[in-house]
């Protein structure tokens, strides 16, 4: 009898324990997946944040000469000439910031340089920016900028109208969005979501940054 009860207990053992791992790895998974994904946020964050303000370094009036090549993933090379200096800026400092974590990534591909834009007033939708021409269509980051052709032609940035109504202010717009694929990870058996992970910023031309 003895015997019998300890083969029942340790099949009763044998059984719970199999029910409980599968379930442990499970949410095990997922907090790794939960804070996987809290990281590549706040890095994409920064990264936009970053390119925004990177605009600033570059004059105003500045072009790329012909031939000028900027960042790119995965081997990919961005043709910057004929366009705002600072937008190949703003590129090589989002690349710069987003090495972490980019072979979980599928970006979304964008237009790199736009120009353009108007935030609109209250129930009027407002304008969408335009693409510079010969902008690359295959970057993973569109950052929407002002700047000043060499004939001295004004070319508008994204107008902010809530920053100072009713006229609006001229500020940088930089977006990046992405999904998040664990397919490829030892996490792909108990990870059943991809999320799609986007970040925005808007940095103040100079005088206005306090």
């Amino acid at each position: 009898m003895r015997r019998r009860r300890r083969r029942g207990e340790n099949a009763q053992a044998v059984l719970e324990t199999a029910l409980v791992i599968p379930i442990l790895l499970l949410l095990v998974c997922n907090f790794i997946a939960v804070m996987v994904e809290v990281t590549v946020q706040q890095q994409l964050n920064s990264a936009t944040a970053l390119a925004a303000q990177s605009r600033f370094q570059a004059p105003q009036n500045a072009v790329d000469r012909p031939g000028t090549r900027c960042c790119g993933a995965h081997g990919v090379t961005l043709v910057t000439s004929g366009l705002p200096t600072g937008c190949r800026y703003a590129g090589e400092t989002f690349y710069g910031t987003m090495t972490a974590y980019t072979g979980l990534l599928h970006w979304q591909t964008v237009t790199l340089c736009t120009s353009g834009g108007d935030s609109g007033n209250a129930g009027t939708p407002p304008s969408q920016p335009r693409a510079y021409p010969g902008s690359p269509a295959n970057a993973d980051v569109s950052c929407d900028m002002g700047s000043v052709k060499p004939g001295g032609l004004v070319v508008p940035g994204y107008t902010d109208r809530a920053l100072n109504p009713p006229s609006g202010l001229d500020v940088v717009t930089c977006s990046a969005s992405a999904s998040l694929d664990f397919a490829n990870t030892p996490l792909a058996w108990g990870v059943f979501w991809t999320p799609t992970l986007h970040a925005q910023a808007e940095a103040l031309p100079p005088p206005f940054r306090q």
